[in-house]
């Protein structure tokens, strides 16, 4: 018998087993796990293995499947009983199964109020309510899955998916890094306030008020431009529409607008992309902030987003945002139906048709910071052997960027690259480094840890 323990802060918690599997534990063998102290993606990684030691092995033949594109695209927006889902139900868990498994997801996702997944626990709630309101048990919290799509690791690819009625995951990673975290796809019945137990909630309010801003700060003549002349009923990318984005963008483009106006159609991305973990949503969110010149706008019916038929896209070289608002199915009067989709890493890229730009790979050549910690100087290594440009990136906890982007185009080699943090408060600081290719233009990214002190 092979024994490893761990201490859990004062506590270890353990199961028991006979051997140890990657590292962790399959169902035999004693372990005791820890994920506190780890971050990113080594965390989720613990916390996959951590919640795979307390199922059985048929369960973990359930939970973990083949990272295939099949696979990948069985999520839907329709309740489980119509379009069935693939993985482990959360209604065939016990408690402590449970509770793992969304310590799990809460790590994968983003920790904002009203977003990630404080809003994944509304959207549970809401289908409790609908279960309890009329909708039966077709609906309910229980009726939620997960999948591992590959096997969970901090080097090989691999997606964890979760989902069910009206909420789909679909966070995918690869080489140490989040090579995708589309499609993402959320709605609520009922999109009024609604009562769970002592609380209130209105899961996607936030989405559907600052959507309606970005329309409201428009000018008569821009929502002409803007306008669509096609009745929408729904979402036209959800489930089953991979890789069919439209070859021609409508609208009216972000370079027309005030920079106010490019403000709100940024505060709109980011009610959407802060759903995934704060280094990540930042590293989206400088992507396509820096790609808005090139986005589009456009509506269809009228602008408050409130009735149906009304309907919002925005639609970047990558972003791609829909709002769609239906008749309520259970509850009346209207509840919305919306996706976040990327151009180029749905799914971190696999059955992207377009190879030549097909999604960030991780990068894995030399990347080092030192001295780390620092008290304010360090420097930053990266070894090529290749020509290209690259771009290094320094994110807070909060996923906010410190100070600019520091770029550079560098031949093959070793290369060393200073980062003054002297500025800033002592904490630990995320360094996302992207390497672009010079000869095929691939992109590739990692992302270290730096400790200011």
């Amino acid at each position: 018998m092979k024994i490893k323990i761990l201490l859990f802060g004062a506590v270890a918690l353990c199961v028991f087993a006979a051997f140890t599997w990657q590292g962790t534990a399959a169902k035999s063998g004693t372990i005791c796990y820890t994920c506190d102290g780890l971050s990113g993606l080594e965390k989720i990684v613990c916390l996959a293995d951590d919640f795979k030691a307390s199922l059985t092995s048929t369960q973990i033949s359930t939970l973990e499947l083949g990272y295939n594109l099949t696979n990948a695209a069985k999520w839907s927006n329709l309740p489980v009983t119509l379009a069935s889902r693939i993985g482990i139900r959360f209604g065939d868990l016990s408690a402590d199964q449970l509770v793992k498994a969304k310590n799990l997801i809460a790590a994968a996702m983003g920790k904002g109020a009203n977003e990630g997944y404080d809003e994944a626990q509304q959207l549970w709630a809401a289908d409790q309510y609908l279960s309890q309101n009329g909708g039966g048990s077709t609906y309910g919290s229980g009726q939620y899955y997960m999948a591992f799509l590959g096997t969970p690791s901090t080097t090989t690819a691999w997606e964890l998916q979760t989902g069910g009625h009206h909420f789909a995951v679909a966070n995918t990673y690869g080489g140490g890094v989040m090579t995708g975290a589309t499609p993402s796809f959320r709605a609520v019945e009922p999109f009024a306030a609604f009562q769970s137990g002592t609380n209130t909630y209105q899961p996607l309010l936030q989405e559907r008020d600052a959507l309606a801003a970005v329309l409201a700060s428009l000018t008569s003549a821009q929502l002409t431009t803007a306008k669509l002349g096609t009745t929408y009923n729904d979402i036209t990318l959800g489930p089953g529409k991979d890789w069919q984005f439209p070859t021609t963008k409508s609208g009216i483009k972000c370079n027309l607008l005030s920079v106010a106006q490019k403000e709100k159609v940024i505060a709109a991305i980011r009610t959407y992309v802060e759903d995934i973990d704060s280094v990540n949503a930042a590293a989206y969110m400088a992507l396509y902030t820096a790609q808005l010149d090139d986005t589009y706008i456009s509506y269809a019916n009228t602008t408050a987003l409130a009735a149906q038929k009304d309907y919002i896209r925005i639609d970047g070289p990558r972003v791609w945002i829909e709002y769609s608002v239906q008749n309520g199915i259970v509850l009346s009067p209207t509840h919305p139906h919306s996706v976040w989709r990327d151009h180029q890493s749905d799914y971190g890229g696999l059955g992207n048709p377009n190879v030549a730009t097909n999604n960030l790979q991780a990068f894995d050549g030399k990347y080092a910071i030192f001295p780390n910690p620092s008290t304010g100087n360090s420097q930053v290594q990266v070894e090529l052997d290749h020509p290209a440009a690259i771009r290094i990136s320094i994110y807070d906890a909060m996923g906010k960027q410190v100070g600019s982007d520091l770029a550079y185009n560098v031949t093959a080699g070793s290369h060393y690259f200073p980062i003054d943090l002297k500025g800033v408060p002592a904490a630990v600081y995320n360094c996302i480094l992207t390497v672009k290719n010079a000869a095929d233009g691939t992109v590739s990214r990692a992302s270290r840890q730096l400790s200011k002190i």
